[in-house]
């Protein structure tokens, strides 16, 4: 019995991890998510993604280039502290350092600081440029990447129906 609820366990766990997908380039942490969950301000053609999907003029393409490049400028060899600090946490963990594991957390907490300060400030001088016809066809694409939650609540969960249908219950969690 106990061999068969691993199993079963196991196999939901596999299956669980097959819906995600490959995973995104980068470290880990809070990224700014864009359609089908690419990086909204990172990854490849960027810039391009976002001339085609709002219709940029001239100078709406030149203010994107800048916000994307002085946020490259800005975090350029975060990435790599990031990943020689989850290799710290992981030594500290295994050793059972508390101390070092308080530290490095600390540290990778001021590093995603970092990146969403800078990913927001870009991505708000993006916001700044545009008109207010693209405004509204990049704000729910900007509340997803922002983690807002929208008319169904936070990661499109609404209220469940009721039993008998008539109205919604709370989620239970």
């Amino acid at each position: 019995m106990l061999a068969r609820c691993f199993l079963v366990s196991l196999c939901s766990i596999g299956l669980a991890l097959a819906q995600q997908g490959p995973p995104q380039g980068g470290p880990p942490g809070p990224r700014f998510r864009g359609p089908g969950g690419g990086p909204l301000l990172g990854g490849r053609n960027t810039e391009q993604r976002l001339t085609q999907r709002l219709g940029l003029n001239a100078a709406q393409q030149n203010a994107v280039h800048t916000a994307i490049a002085e946020s490259r400028v800005i975090l350029k060899g975060v990435d790599q502290k990031e990943r020689d600090l989850r290799t710290q946490l992981a030594a500290a963990v295994r050793s059972g350092n508390e101390g070092s594991i308080d530290q490095v957390s600390q540290e990778l907490s001021a590093i995603h600081q970092q990146r969403t300060a800078v990913e927001a400030k870009a991505m708000s001088k993006i916001y700044a440029s545009l008109d207010a016809n693209q405004k509204a066809r990049l704000d729910p694409e900007l509340n997803r990447s922002l983690g807002v939650p929208g008319p169904r609540g936070p990661r499109g969960r609404g209220p469940r129906p009721a039993p008998n249908g008539n109205a919604p219950q709370p989620a239970q969690q």
